[in-house]
This record gives structure tokens, sequence and C-alpha cells, in this order.
């Protein structure tokens, strides 16, 4: 008289935009009026957050998606860590990531009264814990991890189908020794000396020990030209400097915290600027992520988590228009970022609606200016009286931006821009980005000995109008 049978469960990360399902079976559908309940805990909710009644479908099984439940605990606007007028080093995701834990149990009649059930046939809530994939976590017990990420269709399908292999796609992003940051670039990554940058990355690791399941701190390495090392900053991930689990780098274990599941890392020149340790001589400089490799309380780096990331300074002497930055919310839930440098070209719509004014004042002193009292300005205004006005006028700014020639698989990567949801653009040397709507996208072909080249030129309009005086 309970459930008694778990068919399908979802990976313990998983995407918001994405199916998070679970399909469970009861010996108990027979039963008058019989509906499985299933009760959804949200970011560590005492109480259930959403109760969901469900009739058997076909094969007499339970079956629910609760992504669309999760959606709204992953707000993507919260990316401040990548301003350069942000004081902290690291951004968590307190509003960013969420954990669902989901029980189930039954409803049905019992000599006519609509009775509830708690999966395990004892009256009561639902109280059957469902699991993921990978089985319970000792941290945080069959919690699912959900980011603010939409794979494509295909790529969510394959990784619902590896049902027996732990982590799947997200093994890759663990910080594990090798774990890769949440951006779809690949190779080094070009920026100005006044780029504003932010990597995001996962922040926890089941399988790690005790003091080695989060992040320790993230290294960053400057060299000049000549490949000399200029300076070693180690950015220790504390919760005072916007980072956590840990309160301290003198901790000797590391306990789980949904605030810190996923965090950002500012790290662009502007940024480190800001934060006091750039070097004018650095010609490029390395990003990565290290994890203790003991029980000390030392603050000293263990051994490396992530991959390394080469960010390396391009010249802007030479550019003919001030330079765009794209950066956009990627399909893993990051950021990807793109700087267009042969054109800025700006334009301005201010369209309005008009009304035609009685070219007389009747409701004051004057219908027109008189002679005898021109010094009185309250009753000869009536020359600002008449014709045809304008009111609700809205500017609205549109611009187009134009990439270098490139290589297909750069071209591919530029792809994701009009299909991300939040695009945001600094010109020039500007600290904070203007929202912008991606309105067009055109390619110019050229092949340069028997290479092919293309050009990407985007039309966006800013989301954001300025609305001006009624007259």
């Amino acid at each position: 008289m309970s459930i008694s049978g778990i068919n399908f469960v979802p990976h313990i990360w998983n995407q918001a935009y994405n199916p998070i399902m679970w399909s469970v079976a009861s010996n108990q559908t027979n039963q008058p009026n019989f509906k499985y309940v299933f009760d959804l805990y949200v970011n560590g909710d005492t109480n259930y957050t959403y109760r969901l009644k469900q009739n058997p479908n076909p094969a007499g099984n339970g079956m629910i998606d609760v992504s669309s439940y999760l959606q709204p605990y992953t707000d993507v606007d919260l990316y401040a860590p990548e301003t350069a007028i942000y004081n902290d080093w690291y951004g968590n995701s307190a509003n960013t990531a969420a954990t669902v834990q989901v029980k189930v149990g039954e409803e049905y009649s019992v000599n006519g009264a609509l009775t509830m059930f708690n999966g395990s046939g004892v009256t009561g809530s639902p109280a059957y814990d469902l699991s993921t994939v990978e089985g319970a976590s000792s941290a945080s017990p069959n919690l699912v991890r959900v980011l603010a990420a939409a794979l494509p269709y295909e790529e969510a399908v394959e990784i619902m189908g590896k049902n027996t292999t732990n982590y799947y796609f997200w093994s890759d992003y663990i910080m594990d020794g090798d774990g890769k940051f949440l951006k779809r670039q690949t190779g080094d990554i070009y920026v100005y000396d006044y780029d504003c940058h932010a990597l995001a990355f996962l922040n926890w690791w089941d399988q790690g020990a005790t003091f080695r399941k989060a992040v320790q701190l993230v290294q960053i390495k400057q060299y000049d030209a000549n490949n000399t090392l200029l300076s070693t900053e180690n950015i220790q991930n504390v919760e005072s400097g916007g980072g956590g689990p840990q309160t301290s780098s003198a901790y000797t274990s590391q306990s789980f915290s949904r605030n810190s599941l996923l965090l950002y890392f500012q790290c662009g020149p502007k940024n480190l600027q800001t934060q006091g340790v750039w070097n004018a001589n650095t010609a490029y400089y390395t990003v990565q992520a290290f994890g203790k490799t003991s029980a000390t309380g030392l603050p000293t780096p263990g051994s490396a988590l992530s991959e390394l990331v080469t960010f390396r300074i391009t010249d802007s002497c030479t550019d003919l228009y001030p330079r765009v930055r794209v950066s956009w919310l990627n399909d893993l839930g990051g950021r990807d970022y793109w700087n267009f440098t042969m054109l800025y070209q700006k334009s301005t719509n201010s369209a309005g609606e008009t009304y035609q004014q009685a070219n007389y004042n009747y409701s004051g002193d004057y219908p027109v200016p008189v002679e005898s009292d021109l010094s009185n300005a309250t009753k000869n205004d009536a020359w600002l009286r008449g014709g045809n006005k304008s009111f609700n006028k809205v500017v609205t700014q549109t611009f187009q931006i134009q990439t270098d020639f490139l290589l297909q698989d750069e071209v591919d990567f530029l792809g994701a821009i009009p299909e991300s949801p939040q695009v945001w653009i600094y010109v020039g040397d500007e600290d904070v980005p203007k929202l912008v709507t991606v309105t067009n996208v055109d390619y110019t072909y050229q092949t340069v000995k028997q290479t092919k080249l293309v050009q990407a030129t985007l039309e966006l309009s800013y989301s954001k109008v300025t609305k001006k005086q009624n007259v």
C-alpha cells in the first residue's frame, strides 16, 4: 500500500529551462479518486512550497516536470560582479541558483472520505523522498540544484537519457581538478585594458574531501610581453568577499550552502584596476581556481581545481571606432563576451504624437501679446501657443556594430548573441553597461587563401527608452 517504484529521476545538477522530471509508480492506483501528491520544497523551505496533485497517466504512473516552478528562483539579472563599480571579487548565487527536494505520496477515498497517504501506506503528508541519478549527497540529501541554464533540446534530451552516468554533462563543469568555467568561448580571451569580465563556476564537488568541496581561492598571474611573471594574486573565496561557503580562509572543512552553489569572479582588466592589483606592464594574465589539499588552516593555495584561462591584452590605439563590448547570458547560465571594433554607427528615433493647439489664448488676460504690457510675461505668453504641438515623445536609440573578419568557429560562437534573452553592451570605456535588444544579424563572406572568413554585423536597440517632456 505505497509507492512501489521509481521509474525515472533527474540528475543532481539541472537546467531551469529544460525538463526536470520524475516518474513514480504506486500499487494503489485502482483506489477510488486516486491521485499522486507531490510536495516541492524550494530553497530549503521547511513547509512545502508547492503541492501538486496528479491523476495517473495511461501507464498508471505519476510523472511531473518541476522546471517551471523553479524558474522564478533563478534570477539572471544579478551579474553585478562583472561591472567595475562592484566592490567584491566574488558574487554569490543567492538569487541565481535554486534547490528543490521532492516528496511524493498518494490520495484516494477510504470509506467515502478523501484521505492522504505519505507514500509508505501511512496516512499523512507526502514523505517518500525522491532521489536523483547520483543518489543522495551527505551534504545535501536529495536536493536537486537548478541553474539559470537552457541547453538545446537535443542536448537536454541526451542528458536526461543518461540515467546511469553520474553528473554526465555537468561533470565537465565541476571543480574537481580541470573543471570548466560556465562559458562557451574556447581558447585565449582577448580584452582591452579597460574591459570588464566575469567568470562563473559551479562551487560544490560532492566527491571532494570535506576541506575540498568548494573552491578555496582564485589565482591571478600577470605576465609581461617577455613572459616574465609580474605578480601573483590569491583571491580567497570567503563570504566577506562575496563568495563562500567558508567565512574564513583558515577553514578545515566546508558546509553546503545554496547561496554559494554558483559563484561569479570578476577578472577583467578594469576589474583588476578597481581592486588595485593591475600592473600597467601586463601583456597577458591567467585565472585559475584552487582547492586545499589537506585540512589545514593555512591560506596558501593547494592544487588546481579548474582549467587555466588566459586573457591577452589587445592594443586599442588603432581602432577607428569606439569598441563595443557585448556581454550575453549563455545557455550554461554564465556569460560570454566579444569586442566589436570595425563599426559603431548610432541612430536616434524620436517618435511621438502631436495635437493642434488653438492659436489664441482664450484662458488668460490677452488673446495675443499686447504692446502696452510686454514686460508682463505671465500675461503675454500667447506667442507660445498655437500650431502643431508634440506630446508623448519617446527617444529610441539604435545602432550597428561590426566585427573584424572571423573564422567559422568564431561565427558559430557569436551565433549565441541573437539567441540570448539578455544582452548588454559597454561602449568605449564605460563602467556600467546598457541593456540592448538584437534586432538583426547579417553576415558577409570572403575567401582568403582558401580560408573562408566571415564578418558579422549586428543591429541593436537600447532596451530602455527616454521619455521627453510634454508641452
